[in-house]
């Protein structure tokens, strides 16, 4: 019995010892037996239990990526990003009119806003914001999405994930539910169309994607449908405290499309990590990359770019979660509800 077992055991890693790569390697099943990269030995193994937990990748995805960005910026996200996000806030029923104007207006560039959006959405009965706008100096159009702004929006969110409710997505793959239904109510709404005008008005102009919470999953949505509707265009993607939205499959076109990708979370934030992993093989959504995450006081640049969307070493090793790390952002609050003018 002990030499049957042995046996086993020996044609389970030649199985997986063919594979090479972390890319050929992770998450192939040959024969029934699940493959996994460990980035420690640097060989591809049948067993969880042959590589340490931190250093084991069972999803291609989440291999090691080489090729670093240079093109991140600091101060971008701090100063225009952050300005776009806080005016995004304001695209509500709660706030005053000309209240999203008011976030841009501490901008020293000279930056319009085109369209606010407040779409209706059906499955928790509230409405999502969108925000287009224009910066003429760093000559590129905004798309701003409004985060969390009710208990009842926040909740359903939470009930979705619990659920394990995915859906097809249009674009390709599948998305977590209640995303996969705002991206349609406001394509429905005319978001398209009143693109479309910004893109002709300004057709030099490149595009910037961006959210904080939900509106960082709905940026994530989106940045992949306006890349690929105009792919002649710098698209980039800068969403801040995202929780998951899409499937592997939806992660690899976000790969192929978006121009730029960077996923800021602050250590201790709860909310990147839902809809929550109880399991490595059940399907589920994942998170793009590139990561960049930063220490509990987000120091002007106290930031690591990590090479994997998902890794121990950054925010997925953050055991220590804290309300406070979702909501304050670089000295600034992201508490978004009933906000008036920026002040």
């Amino acid at each position: 019995m002990t030499q049957l077992l042995v046996f086993v055991k020996s044609l389970e890693l030649n199985q997986c010892s063919q594979f090479t790569s972390c890319e050929t390697c992770a998450g192939i099943v040959d024969s029934g037996i699940s493959c996994r990269w460990c980035l420690e030995s640097k060989e591809c193994v049948p067993s969880k239990y042959l590589c340490h937990p931190w250093k084991t990748v069972i999803h291609d995805i989440n291999c090691p990526l080489s090729n670093i960005p240079t093109t991140y910026s600091d101060t971008f996200l701090r100063t225009e990003v952050a300005a776009y996000i806080h005016a995004a806030n304001r695209v509500s029923e709660y706030s005053p009119v000309g209240a999203p104007m008011s976030c841009l207006m501490k901008l020293k560039a000279r930056v319009d806003v085109l369209n606010e959006l407040d779409v209706p959405t059906k499955l928790e009965g509230r409405t999502i914001g969108v925000l287009i706008g224009v910066n003429h100096d760093l000559q590129h159009i905004f798309i701003g999405f409004r985060s969390t702004n009710d208990p009842v929006q926040f909740v359903s969110q939470f009930y979705v994930f619990m659920m394990g409710w995915m859906e097809d997505f249009p674009l390709g793959g599948k998305m977590v539910a209640i995303y996969s239904r705002m991206y349609k109510e406001i394509l429905e709404f005319g978001f398209d169309d009143c693109l479309e005008k910004a893109v002709m008005k300004y057709p030099t102009y490149a595009l910037v994607v961006t959210g904080h919470s939900l509106g960082g999953a709905m940026s994530t949505v989106f940045a992949l449908h306006v890349a690929m509707k105009y792919p002649q265009k710098l698209t980039s993607l800068y969403s801040v405290s995202a929780p998951r939205s899409g499937d592997e499959t939806f992660v690899k076109l976000l790969r192929q499309h978006v121009s730029e990708e960077f996923r800021v979370v602050r250590d201790g934030d709860f909310v990147p990590d839902s809809p929550f992993r109880i399991s490595q093989t059940i399907e589920t959504a994942h998170h793009n990359s590139f990561e960049i995450f930063y220490g509990s006081h987000m120091a002007v640049d106290n930031y690591v770019i990590c090479n994997q969307p998902e890794t121990e070493y950054c925010l997925k090793g953050s055991w220590w979660k804290k309300p406070v790390a979702h909501m304050y952002l670089f000295d600034q609050n992201f508490f978004n509800y009933h906000l008036g003018y920026c002040e």
